[in-house]
């Protein structure tokens, strides 16, 4: 047996990146590690300008191509077209770029296998370029789903995240991990994301002006990820969110008298900044135990539930909460915690309990986690 290893130093405009490649040869064949490199930018754009064809930002996402190449290809969430489409047209129109699009359903009973294939054709229609970054415009829905199509398209194409939603601009825009849901025919039931890939995007173009746009329900489902990131790793994110959550579902994130300037960004700031910290070292999800976690135990299947009427920051949200009672319960949260917990969750409009959150749903919950998270 022998081990050979190679260091190559690669140097980018704004950093070295070094790759170790490890082999190691026996007499019957080879063992090959590597280390793959991730690098992408997570870039938060001046407030209502990304689609100001003044701004170049979102083309330049688009990457480098021969003069000549007028053509952009985006996948567009359904409600984002009806919102935003002509807007997002008239900016590729005045670059003298010729915009191709797919507009998907963006609700969760749309996060299917199907979709997937659905953007998949239209790519081949397109003839997308295997070095041409693709937009995907949307909801963590619609992200999800690009980011499925990205990863199998040519076994794996360049795409770019804009996120129009705060749940996806706190949540699925930030991560490498892409997923739908997954009806099974033997046993009959539905998997929320199932079936997945770890891919990174090129890109995420953040734009906090989109937030304006959804209604009260949809911020508050929203806060249930970024309360769910307080909550595991900052007093300091739990205190604004105390303070200023009510007044900020109200506003839609727009300036509010009873707001600090600067309050809004640094919440989406410091819950940017506390998803990267964690999913960083750990993209691969090699270490299971992830603080992250937290809140998806039983929202996963309280999600799935046929016909229930719950939001998947508002599932996270009853989750959380009910593991707040749980640790109450063993002696590991004094019930004045707890309490404030609950104040916070109430003050954002967020759910703390569900009918369907049964014993039989519990108990099937906690033997998904097991097998999700290898025991």
């Amino acid at each position: 047996t022998s081990t050979d290893e190679a260091i190559a130093v690669k140097k980018t405009p704004t950093a070295l990146v070094t790759t170790k490649t490890t082999t190691v040869t026996t007499s019957r064949g080879w063992r090959n590690v590597f280390s793959l490199p991730i690098s992408y930018d997570v870039n938060m754009v001046a407030q209502g300008t990304l689609l100001d064809p003044a701004n170049p930002q979102l083309l330049e996402a688009t990457g480098v191509h021969p003069e000549g190449y007028n053509r952009r290809f985006a996948a567009i969430d359904s409600e984002v077209d009806k919102l935003y489409g002509d807007k997002i047209r008239a900016y590729f129109t005045a670059r003298n770029i010729d915009l191709h699009t797919i507009v998907l359903a963006g609700g969760e009973p749309d996060k299917r296998p199907a979709a997937v294939d659905k953007l998949l054709d239209k790519m081949c229609e397109y003839k997308l370029r295997r070095r041409e970054p693709f937009l995907a415009i949307g909801g963590g829905v619609l992200l999800d789903i690009a980011g499925m199509a990205a990863c199998l398209y040519r076994r794996g194409v360049p795409f770019v995240r804009v996120p129009t939603t705060l749940l996806a601009l706190v949540d699925a825009s930030v991560g490498v991990k892409n997923g739908v849901d997954y009806c099974c025919d033997l046993t009959h039931e539905t998997y929320k994301n199932r079936v997945g890939s770890f891919y990174a995007p090129s890109a995420c173009l953040l734009d906090n002006s989109f937030i304006a746009t959804q209604d009260a329900r949809n911020i508050s489902n929203g806060f249930g990820e970024i309360l769910k990131l307080a909550l595991v790793r900052s007093a300091d994110l739990f205190e604004l969110l105390e303070a200023h959550g009510s007044n900020l579902i109200d506003s839609r994130f727009a300036p509010h008298p009873a707001v600090p300037e600067g309050v809004s960004d640094r919440i989406i700031d410091l819950s940017i900044q506390i998803m990267l910290e964690e999913l960083g070292p750990n993209l691969w999800e090699y270490k299971l135990e992830r603080c992250v976690d937290y809140g998806h135990t039983f929202s996963k299947l309280l999600e799935m539930v046929p016909g229930a009427d719950i939001m998947h920051g508002e599932a996270v949200n009853v989750d959380g909460f009910f593991c707040c009672v749980l640790s109450n319960l063993r002696g590991y949260l004094e019930r004045d915690t707890v309490q404030r917990v609950f104040e916070c969750m109430q003050k954002l409009n967020l759910p703390t309990h569900s009918l369907d959150l049964k014993s039989k749903l519990a108990w099937q919950s906690c033997k998904d986690a097991i097998e999700h998270r290898n025991g």
